[in-house]
C-alpha cells in the first residue's frame, strides 16, 4: 500500500501515542485498507473468477476508489463493476475470458470518514498456464544499518516469484519482511519465511507484472529497538522476464 500496514512503537512512544488516541478532541486519521480479498491473495484457481471483491475495513468514498484486474504483461483487463460495490466493498467482474496464468489485482481507496487515500495490490493465478513471469536470477548487497543484506530475484521451482533476503549476521534476527512496491500499484507489507539453509524467503506471485519494483527489506532484532533496513530496485524485463538491479 502507499500508506505502510504497520508501525513500530515501544515503551514511552507506546505511551504518548495511547494518550494521543485517547485525547478528546483529536483528529484520527484513517486509510481504508482491505480486510478480505476473494480470490484470497495467491490463490491458485481452476477456473476464472467470476467476481473480484474486497471488503474494506473502513466505508470507501466508491467513484474514488477502484479495482483494476492486470494481465501478466500489465495490461489492464475489462471489467464492470457490480451493484454490490459501496459503503465498505468493492467489486468487479471481468468481461471478457481471462487466459490462464497470473493476475494483479490493483486497489486504491478513498477512505469516506476523511479523505485519505490508500493503494495497494495482491496477485492470483488461473491454473493451466504459466505461474509467474520471471525467468532467470539476478542478486544484489546493499546496507542495513550495521548489517549486510543480499536480495535474490528469481523464480520458485512452480514458477512463481520468489525474493530470498540473506544477511551477513542473523544473530538475534526475529523476522525479516519485504515492502514490496511500483509507483503504479502502491506497496505491499509482506512476511517472509526462513529458508531452512540460513536465509528468508518470499514465494508468492506478489511480482505478477514486468516492469520496474522497489524491495524494503525489514530486520526485526531482538533488543533492538530500530528495524534494520536495505533498500533494492529491480526491473523485470517484459520479452524475456528476465531480473536486473539497478
Amino acid at each position: 500500500m502507499s500508506i505502510k500496514r504497520a508501525l513500530r512503537f515501544g515503551g514511552a512512544a507506546s505511551f504518548a501515542l495511547a494518550a494521543l488516541v485517547a485525547s478528546p478532541g483529536t483528529a484520527v486519521f484513517a486509510h481504508a485498507r482491505p480486510q478480505t480479498m476473494n480470490p484470497i491473495p495467491n490463490a491458485r484457481l481452476d477456473n476464472a473468477p467470476a467476481h473480484i471483491v474486497i471488503n474494506y475495513d473502513d466505508p470507501i468514498v466508491a467513484n474514488q476508489s477502484s479495482l483494476v484486474l492486470l494481465d501478466s504483461s500489465g495490461a489492464p483487463q475489462p471489467t464492470n463493476v457490480d451493484p454490490v460495490s459501496g459503503n465498505a466493498v468493492a467489486s468487479i467482474s471481468p468481461t471478457s475470458d481471462l487466459a490462464p496464468g497470473p493476475y494483479t489485482v490493483d486497489w486504491t481507496t478513498m477512505d469516506a470518514k476523511d479523505g485519505h487515500q490508500a493503494q495497494g495490490f495482491f496477485a492470483f493465478v488461473i491454473s493451466g498456464g504459466p505461474v509467474g513471469i520471471i525467468n532467470g536470477s539476478a542478486q544484489k548487497q546493499a546496507p542495513a544499518a550495521d548489517l549486510m543484506a543480499s536480495l535474490t530475484v528469481t523464480a520458485a521451482p512452480d514458477g512463481s516469484s520468489m525474493l530470498r533476503v540473506d544477511l551477513n549476521n542473523t544473530s538475534g534476527v526475529e523476522r525479516i519482511r519485504i515492502d514490496l512496491s511500483r509507483p503504479d500499484l502502491g506497496d505491499d507489507l509482506l512476511d517472509t519465511k526462513p529458508s531452512g539453509d540460513g536465509g528468508w524467503v518470499l514465494n508468492n506471485d506478489e511480482v505478477s507484472v514486468p516492469g520496474s519494483w522497489h524491495a524494503q527489506a525489514i530486520v526485526r532484532r531482538t533488543n533492538i529497538f530500530d528495524d534494520a533496513k536495505a533498500e533494492f530496485d529491480f526491473t523485470v524485463d517484459p520479452q524475456t522476464g528476465e531480473p536486473t538491479f539497478s
